[in-house]
């Protein structure tokens, strides 16, 4: 009892420095029971949530609700069981309370015919599913119906809350650039509308988006604007949680003792008053920091830490897992050269990631630990395989072309308000030369004449202003144009150079320990050492054929000296020797010889579907037709297979490589059942210039 009285009187002390709210509840003294009373009593609930004062925004709006109901204000009950529902979504300690609260609101909303509240249950109910990994999908198709609904009810404020749920979901799925751009959206609406208590949310998050594409320069000029934002509303969290991101930046430049620092402060921030959510994420960072400062004791301990408080803060029920601590185990292991204990937390994890594609940044980490593992232990297969998988979800969140589209939106932004503050000087500047004219109808003709020549002046600075931003375009373009070029150049000579190493090196070494092996004298051998032996020969056998096969397909010196065509005569003719299945090509009426960078990447684009035909297809027959038609070159894959399985999950890894690739060539791809069976793949790219 004396620990609860003293944390109810340190929280009196703190609440009694904020101004906002000791202003709300002087207003709320000798305020009679109505709709204002209601409203007051919501906003002191809000400003008590973003102070981290849980407990007494819950009494609020407990109170709030009460009263809504006995004066007849149904959006002002509506609102109550929103933000109840809100601040339990940092909770997950009582979920069937807040569902409880949210299927009422709902009724609620439709009885007043309120689209715009309807919106927000949705919304709302998209945050309590948004923790649970299960209810994801669930979670995305609540957050388009809310969109839908902020848009039939011209609501810009909350049309810009959920773009910017919309953002986090996409930041957790890895896709930095759909985050950056929906939040970018989200912003630009915010700043329209001047709804300031949105924005102190919109640009920290921003921020961090560009931490994850190493952005920096970007992100400090967000979280510079966030701070500015936040003093200006006094929102106490919002800097706790800056704090945080720039010590990010600090981490991921390297400068762990000044990241530490910052975690340290975010730690003691979030214990008083208690916010065990954050708190967890932040005991979890000052683990990472102590792991790389080398200080593995006190590593271990926060991240037990940062564990124990997550569990803490969802229902008994739930299964849960902090990972944060479980990937910050892998690695302080790792570190300790625990292998087989980093293996246990890395796999744990993984299992908890596997099928939700909003966890890739935490899957990828867990398949870099095992692959790190396994290679400690002496197990190059399985390394090999995690490895891959590693090499194959990082190169999926972070590559130059999402740099470079990052750097487009954030471009176009500044551009966009640019224009927008011309646009806006300009309006007022003729607004200024109308009333100048109307002021001034009966003065005489020459003060006339020279409001005239004022006007062409600027008319003629206009002109010339525009000429210079058009100009400024084709430069622009002109330099993304070389940028690109220098981009395939470096890329086919890296090519070059892996295949090159791969088979001079690691498969003359490959062979070479094969031949060892094949020369030992196995006269002396028991069965089973003979079959042990066997079995080693033939994989390092298989291994030596799959390094040929990953060096000859990352540069063919087909490809290189003859073109697409010859290439994919080639390839056929290599699949008909070691596969089932049989292989037709057809490239008669594709013209003259396909090089240089179209070349590569439909040749990529062929493997790639040739591999799902190998390994789902079961096809006695397959065929790749390449021809020009109508200004384009279409490229044909077939096969007589099982076709694609009604009820099939969307595509995998393979198309989205696929997609990726023919939106850098501007083509696109259309998919489908044969009506005899099979599957059919077309795909079309406009012709090179």
């Amino acid at each position: 009892m004396r620990s609860l009285l003293l944390l109810f009187l340190t929280a009196s002390v703190t609440l009694a420095q904020n101004v906002t709210i000791d202003s709300l509840r002087r207003q709320l003294t000798g305020m009679p029971p109505d709709s204002n009373r209601v409203k007051t009593m919501h906003e002191l609930a809000t400003n008590l949530w973003w102070n981290g004062y849980d407990s007494l925004a819950r009494q609020t709006l407990q109170q709030a609700l009460i009263t809504a109901r006995q004066v007849n204000f149904p959006a002002g009950e509506i609102r109550a069981r929103l933000a109840l529902a809100r601040i339990e979504a940092d909770y997950l300690s009582d979920t069937r309370a807040a569902h409880a609260q949210l299927d009422t609101a709902l009724k609620l909303a439709f009885t007043s015919h309120n689209r715009s509240l309807e919106g927000q249950v949705y919304l709302r109910r998209a945050q309590l599913y948004e923790n649970i990994m299960s209810k994801l999908p669930e979670a995305r198709l609540l957050l388009e119906k809310a969109l839908q609904k902020m848009r039939q009810a011209s609501d810009r404020q909350w049309e810009a809350q959920v773009l910017n749920e919309m953002a986090i979901l996409k930041m957790g799925e890895g896709q930095y650039v759909d985050a950056i751009n929906l939040w970018l959206r989200t912003r630009r609406i915010q700043e329209s509308i001047q709804d300031w208590k949105s924005l102190r949310a919109t640009l920290p998050n921003l921020g961090a988006a560009y931490v994850k594409l190493n952005r920096y320069a970007e992100a400090m000029a967000c979280f510079d604007e966030a701070q500015q934002v936040a003093d200006r509303l006094n929102d106490r969290m919002v800097r706790v949680f800056l704090a945080g991101k720039k010590g990010e930046i600090f981490e991921r430049k390297g400068m762990y003792e000044q990241a530490l620092s910052l975690y340290l402060d975010q730690v003691e921030a979030y214990q008083h008053p208690y916010v065990p959510a954050s708190l967890a994420r932040a005991y979890g960072a000052v683990g990472r920091m102590y792991s790389q400062l080398k200080q593995y004791n006190k590593a271990l301990e926060y991240t037990r830490l940062s564990g124990q408080t997550y569990r803490n803060t969802v229902e008994k029920t739930q299964a849960v897992m902090e990972h944060n601590a479980q990937a910050n185990f892998g690695r302080i292991y790792l570190a300790l050269k625990q292998y087989n204990q980093t293996i246990t937390y890395a796999k744990a994890g993984l299992l908890w990631t596997e099928p939700i594609r909003e966890m890739r940044p935490e899957r990828t980490e867990y398949l870099r630990q095992l692959a790190e593992a396994y290679d400690k232990l002496k197990q190059p297969a399985r390394a090999l395989y995690y490895f891959k998988r590693y090499k194959a979800e990082a190169d999926t969140m972070l590559n130059e072309e999402a740099m470079q589209k990052a750097t487009v939106a954030s471009m176009t932004y500044d551009f966009e308000k640019k224009q927008q503050a011309a646009r806006l000087q300009q309006a007022h500047q003729q607004a200024r030369i109308q009333s100048l004219e109307n002021d001034n109808l009966s003065q005489t003709r020459n003060l006339l004449l020279v409001t005239l020549v004022l006007v062409a002046v600027l008319a003629g600075f206009v002109v010339w202003n525009n000429r210079r931003l058009r100009i400024r375009n084709d430069e622009l373009a002109q330099k993304n144009a070389e940028i690109e070029s220098a981009l395939y150049r470096g890329q086919t000579i890296e090519r070059k150079r892996v295949a090159s190493e791969l088979h001079d090196s690691v498969a003359a070494k490959v062979s070479a320990l094969k031949w060892r092996f094949e020369a030992f004298d196995t006269s002396q051998f028991d069965s089973d050492q003979l079959e042990e032996h066997t079995r080693l020969v033939n994989h390092m056998g298989e291994v030596y054929d799959d390094i040929r096969a990953i060096s000859h397909n990352l540069m063919p010196e087909i490809l290189e000296k003859q073109g697409l065509q010859a290439a994919l005569i080639k390839l056929t003719e290599t699949l008909n020797v070691q596969n089932r299945t049989r292989f037709i090509v057809d490239v008669h009426e594709s013209g003259e010889e396909v090089r240089g960078k179209t070349a590569h990447e439909l040749y990529a684009i062929t493997l790639e579907l040739v591999n799902n035909i190998l390994k789902h297809a079961r096809a006695r027959q397959a065929a790749i037709t390449l021809l020009r038609k109508n200004g384009c070159i279409t490229l044909t894959v077939e096969d007589d297979g099982q076709g694609i399985q009604a009820g099939k999950a969307e595509p995998g890894i393979g198309f989205t490589n696929i997609h990726s690739r023919l939106e850098r060539l501007g083509g696109t791809y259309h998919l489908s059942n044969r009506e005899q069976g099979g599957t059919l793949v077309d795909i079309q790219i406009p012709q090179p210039g």
